[in-house]
């Protein structure tokens, strides 16, 4: 049976993409439709310039716990990744992120 949506040559690196990207799920967590920053420019969240309203929108957001968790889980699963994305997600910096990061692998030392 021929599909044309599998049979497509990019099909299998875009489903590769999504796993990468939403994990095993593949799809968009639904609690982004509610985030503050949804329709935002996302350049706000990627230039320093704009790094404080940027701050001012994630800190309003309905779905900031969801957002920041996401994103800290997305960055260590995804280990090769370790240059951490620029931006601001869930209300912290790039640097933020790394900080808890370092902070995490230092705790996993330990125990």
């Amino acid at each position: 049976m021929n599909n044309p949506q599998i049979d497509h040559p990019g099909y299998h690196g875009y489903r590769a993409l999504l796993r990468v990207l939403f994990g095993p799920a593949q799809h968009r967590p639904d609690w982004q439709q509610h985030a503050a920053c949804a329709g935002q420019d996302t350049a706000a969240f990627f230039t320093a310039e704009q790094a404080d309203t940027a701050r001012r929108v994630c800190a309003g957001c309905p779905v900031l716990t969801e957002c920041r968790v996401d994103q800290l889980t997305w960055e260590s699963r995804v280990s090769q990744f370790r240059a951490y994305p620029a931006g601001m997600v869930g209300g912290l910096s790039a640097q933020q992120r790394r900080a808890l990061h370092r902070a995490n692998a230092t705790a996993k030392e330990v125990a």
